[in-house]
């Protein structure tokens, strides 16, 4: 019976070597992006119209401040400033998930609707308040999620007060 329990535990193990190898095999393929695959894209994610609009509610001017005190903005309203790498023909949208900043969107007719990066949402500084995006200085006319993006493009996440706010000067 002794002479049994070592061939048992080789059986086990080789079982075991067996079902790993074959659920490995068979399990699925993920797309993995390489870095020769990747485009690069210079983004910005900043709130500043919060401190240049004398219209900002007291809810928006708060909300700022506890970005601050977080770390998740500096003082300048600068919320995020690099590079990110996508896949070819991924979208503006994409890009703004690439950053690590927490966004929050709804789907709509139109594609992802950004209601709010870093807890900062749409109504929060003003009735007109939200986030608006440019591309290489442009204000597309189409979502975010639809529009998509270039190798080299530069993309700019701003949260607005008021529609005048979009142009400020760029940080």
């Amino acid at each position: 019976m002794k002479k049994m329990e070592p061939i048992m535990k080789k059986i086990a193990v080789i079982a075991l070597i067996l079902l790993l190898f074959f659920t490995g095999a068979c399990a699925r393929e993920e797309a993995v992006l390489k870095p020769d695959d990747a485009i690069t894209i210079a983004v910005t994610v900043d709130c500043v119209s919060i401190l240049n609009n004398s219209n900002v509610s007291q809810k928006g001017r708060d909300l700022l401040d506890l970005l601050i005190e977080k770390d998740l903005s500096d003082q300048k309203g600068l919320m995020f400033r690099g590079d990110v790498n996508i896949a070819p023909a991924q979208s503006a949208f994409h890009a703004l998930q690439n950053t690590g900043l927490e966004v929050r969107y709804r789907e709509s007719a139109f594609g992802p609707f950004v209601h709010s990066i870093s807890g900062l949402g749409d109504k929060d500084a003003g009735p007109l308040s939200g986030w608006v995006y440019l591309v290489n200085g442009e204000a597309p006319d189409v979502s975010s999620g639809l529009f998509k993006l270039e190798d080299g493009d530069m993309l700019h996440w701003r949260f607005t007060v008021e529609e005048t706010d979009l142009f400020l000067d760029l940080p």
